[in-house]
């Protein structure tokens, strides 16, 4: 009988090394911005099976990423890591320049914008480029001179600028040093932007505001100074902002229980306890980080007859026979036999938790 037992543990202990073994790959390895080849892809692998990991679209490895696994788990055949794809070094323009307008390096996904230099036009390309899976998009901008605008220099290095009509006569438009309009931010939009040729101005200004979702992130308004430079840099928009917990409402609570954390535009909804009365909206909203929305939770008044009994009232309607008296509600009392009335109405209306009861002499 032992013999057997002893026999009947030895199988099934080789069958939990076996399956100790089967599983040891069960965790794929983690390769950043890349996923598991086709050809390569198992429901379950053993030792001795090979992988190869293929990039995301937009990035590259070099070699191929290839793992086997062991007895010990996933080992790699070389180290390797999947980059962004890089563009090469975008055309300059002649009479003009390119910043870049998103991302930090010229690699896939990065926009480049050109811009002209002063007295000259791009005509009707915005002059933005992106880099893509086959280099850079659309063409090179060009910058052509613009026919209506002369600037000219005086000995204290002040600029004049003049425009000429077809008859050949000049008119000066201002002197000074203009203000040049940085790079923005894409989804920036702004409003005071000069139209055609015609330069910023000493105190001119510039109003920017963010496309919907996104945060502003500096100045809303920037001024032209003298020198020819703004008076704050060029703002930006940075991706919304989620919300911690909402604040509590006093007297109140959320309908229903709250996260950590909540995405921008969520929304949660309060209620009063009960008899108060809710004032505003019922809903705060997660914008940018901040909650907006005000409500708050009006207090019931409380009317009892040993209050009435002190006054010489009592109600005038058996349906106003109650405890409690929602914000606005409206009581009407009668002077109690043998008593007259005194100086407050008897008509009276609970604010805020207040109600004056009138008294009968």
């Amino acid at each position: 009988m032992r013999l057997s037992l002893i026999l009947l543990f030895l199988h099934l202990w080789g069958h939990v090394e076996l399956s100790f073994s089967e599983n040891v790959c069960s965790r794929l390895p983690n390769v950043p911005h890349s996923y598991v080849s086709e050809n390569t892809k198992k429901v379950e692998y053993r030792e001795g099976d090979v992988i190869h990991f293929t990039c995301e679209t937009g990035y590259i490895s070099g070699p191929t990423l290839r793992y086997i696994c062991t007895n010990t788990g996933w080992e790699s055949f070389r180290q390797g890591k999947c980059n962004l794809k890089p563009c090469e070094l975008p055309e300059d323009v002649p009479n003009g320049y390119y910043e870049i307008i998103r991302g930090e390096e010229l690699v896939f996904g990065t926009a480049i914008k050109y811009f002209c230099n002063l007295g000259y036009t791009m005509g009707d390309s915005d002059g933005t480029r992106t880099c893509q899976l086959d280099g850079w998009s659309s063409t090179v901008p060009v910058c052509e001179t613009s026919p209506c605008l002369i600037v000219a220099f005086t000995g204290h290095n002040k600029k004049l600028y003049y425009v000429y009509n077809r008859n050949n006569d000049f008119y000066l438009l201002f002197s000074g040093i203009p203000c040049a309009v940085g790079v923005m931010d894409p989804n920036l939009q702004v409003t005071g932007l000069p139209q055609g040729n015609e330069a910023i101005r000493t105190g001119d200004t510039l109003h920017f505001r963010c496309a919907d979702q996104y945060k502003l992130e500096g100045s809303e308004v920037i001024e032209c100074l003298e020198t020819g430079y703004w008076n704050a840099s060029f703002p930006s928009c940075s991706d919304p902002v989620g919300c911690g917990k909402p604040q509590p409402l006093s007297d109140g609570d959320t309908k229903i229980s709250t996260k950590r954390q909540y995405s921008h535009g969520e929304r949660v909804e309060y209620i009063c306890q009960n008899y108060y009365k809710m004032e505003g909206t019922p809903y705060k909203t997660c914008e940018n980080g901040k909650w907006t929305g005000q409500m708050r939770c009006l207090k019931p008044c409380t009317v009892n007859r040993e209050d009435m009994n002190k006054h010489n009232i009592q109600f005038r309607y058996v349906s106003d026979d109650k405890l409690y008296s929602e914000h606005n509600d409206v009581i009407e009392f009668i002077c109690s036999r043998g008593r007259r009335v005194g100086s407050l109405e008897m008509r009276q209306t609970c604010i805020e938790g207040v109600m004056h009861l009138p008294t009968c002499q």
